[in-house]
């Protein structure tokens, strides 16, 4: 049901047992990161019902500072996930479960009320609140997938105007 090769690109239509498996890894993550998080919220395309997704959760978790990100980096290899340092360059820490051939979550953590975990939220609250534009967006994955399907990076990256474009919406209607 979760997994997916890191670099390849297969949209699923929604599952609702995204929404289980996500409570499942939000408890894990409560014990693993016990006194360090201070909200974890189920984001990206499996967060959002009647979206397809890359079978892969996207979670966000906010700590309080960039010396906390620090201090998960060793919390987070500890407990088996491949972790990613961006503090410098995107201010977060990306811990990833499940092998390059089949990563199964992406758990973004972020300090609360930066860029990247507002974006996160804002997001995924516009498409829940306007769902006309889910449509829209599902569309122009499906579009992605055919082109990129075996390069990620560039999948994600011709999504960056679209998921823009809501961002300023949401930002505007905040």
């Amino acid at each position: 049901m979760l997994g997916l090769h890191k670099d390849k690109v297969d949209l699923l239509p929604y599952n609702p047992e995204w929404a289980i498996e996500y409570k499942i890894e939000k408890k894990n993550l409560e014990k693993i990161m016990a006194g360090y998080a201070l909200d974890i919220q189920h984001v990206g395309s499996t967060s959002i019902p009647g979206l397809s997704a890359k079978p892969i959760l996207d979670i966000a978790v906010a700590v309080k500072d960039k010396k906390t990100l620090q201090d998960l980096i060793l919390i987070m290899t500890k407990a088996g996930y491949d972790v990613l340092n961006s503090i410098e360059e995107k201010g977060e820490i990306l811990a990833r479960k499940g092998t390059p051939e089949c990563r199964t979550h992406y758990i973004h953590i972020e300090v609360i009320g930066s860029k990247y975990w507002t974006n996160h939220i804002l997001f995924r609250d516009y498409l829940l609140k306007h769902r006309e534009y889910i449509k829209e967006y599902e569309k122009l994955k499906q579009e992605m997938q055919k082109l990129y399907k075996d390069n990620r990076k560039q999948y994600t990256a011709h999504k960056n105007e679209f998921i823009k474009s809501i961002l300023d919406k949401a930002k505007s209607e905040k």
